[in-house]
């Protein structure tokens, strides 16, 4: 989000790196503090679960080599995914870096490091992908989308996925779909890719490649290799209340599969906790919001027009359009739109989607309406502030309610 703030034109691009750290810093120290006044301990150091079953065991080894025991009634697992990397020959070459660690690699990100980082390829069509694919673009790289099969953003609805694609090919990226990646080499100091696009074979000569096609579930490294907790299509397996198989034993995020969200992750850790301290809490999975930080930003939630009939749900749907919002004229970022889908019977909304300013913002009104089942009428009569950017969402229900 701060990459898309500053590179989007809503702040000076001198000195982005030392503010990204600088920002990191005061997010790792507020949150340091909460735990702290919260009467949290926190142990820095790698942990094994020792004991599963009973009273809970947990070793932590600091980097002094010093190991302290700690035990527990329950025992919340978070620990995250990693990035994949697909075979192909050269996949180890300097130059060749995953999401996760393209994301802190200043090379590529800071404009006054006067870079030798021109051309950049990047392996996949996720959020991941497009999201550096827009920033890069915007920081003046040259960039290769090499995407393994037609679609990009593939869960998100269909108009943001055409325009999206449409964005970046006008900003000048290089889409190739289809791709089958055989390998990897160095040519006068650059890489050079070697692969497939469907039938037709090709050549990209880059500076960087990112690898941003997958992540899994971190299983490993910790003893879950000998532990009874069931494990199922490579996540570990929870239920409504995110317990596993073993009684007080909970997990938490990016492990559990699903979507890897780390906004989701936080309401699974109240599920979790709410039910160790008695309470009933559970995520509501019809009315999560995901966001693209890419320009124009992307924030959607809630069922698609296309994932409609496979719940067996009657839609209507209707749009508005920031080319027709006061605030967005304003701003000069009139480009997207707000899409509503709802029960065609009672007009209850059930998805929202918006490609536009401020769309991740947005969607906080959006999935209240969703979680708490309201109709498009009950929006489009509830009085938004004018000039804003979220009377676009107003104006999109308005055209339900009238059958637009």
């Amino acid at each position: 989000a701060l990459y898309a703030s500053i590179i989007g034109g809503k702040g000076p691009r001198e000195g982005l790196w030392s503010r990204v750290e600088s920002v990191v810093d005061k997010l790792r120290q507020g949150s340091a503090t909460s735990l702290r006044m919260a009467g949290v301990k926190y142990l820095r150091g790698t942990g094994r679960v020792t004991r599963w079953e009973g009273v809970k065991g947990v070793s932590v080894t600091k980097a002094d080599g010093s190991v302290e025991e700690i035990a527990g009634a329950r025992l919340l697992l978070a620990t995250g995914a990693r990035s994949v990397r697909p075979p192909f020959r050269g996949g180890d070459l300097p130059g060749i870096l995953t999401g996760d660690k393209a994301i802190t690699e200043p090379s590529l990100w800071d404009p006054e490091r006067n870079s030798p980082v021109k051309t950049v390829a990047i392996l996949g069509a996720g959020v991941i992908a497009v999201e550096m694919a827009s920033l890069l673009q915007g920081l003046g790289k040259e960039v290769v989308l090499l995407k393994r099969s037609d679609q990009v953003l593939r869960r998100m609805d269909g108009d943001i996925k055409k325009k999206t694609v449409q964005i970046l090919k006008k900003r000048g990226t290089m889409i190739k779909d289809h791709v089958r990646l055989r390998e990897a080499s160095l040519k006068e100091g650059r890489l050079s890719l070697e692969g497939t696009a469907g039938d037709d074979p090709f050549v990209v000569a880059c500076d960087r490649l990112i690898i941003a096609s997958s992540m899994e579930p971190v299983l490993d490294g910790f003893g879950l290799e000998e532990s009874p907790v069931r494990v199922e299509r490579g996540a570990i397996a929870v239920d409504p209340s995110q317990g596993t198989s073993v009684e007080g034993v909970y997990a938490v995020g990016d492990c559990t599969g699903g979507a890897m969200l780390a906004h989701l992750a936080e309401y699974q850790a109240l599920a979790a906790v709410s039910s160790m301290t008695g309470g009933d809490y559970r995520v509501d999975y019809d009315a999560v919001p995901a966001c693209v930080f890419m320009d124009p930003e992307v924030g959607a939630l809630g069922l698609t027009e296309e994932e409609a009939p496979a719940r067996g749900e009657e839609i209507v749907t209707a749009k508005a359009y920031f080319g027709a919002n006061g605030m967005a004229l304003a701003l000069g970022e009139s480009d997207g739109f707000v899409k509503v889908v709802a029960r065609a019977s009672d007009k209850t909304m059930l998805g929202v989607h918006i490609m536009g300013p401020e769309a991740s913002s947005l969607l906080g009104e959006a999935t209240l309406a969703v979680a708490q089942k309201l109709t498009a009428v009950d929006v489009a009569r509830t009085v938004h502030a004018h000039p804003t950017l979220c009377e676009c969402f107003r104006d999109a229900c308005s055209r339900l309610r009238d059958g637009a």
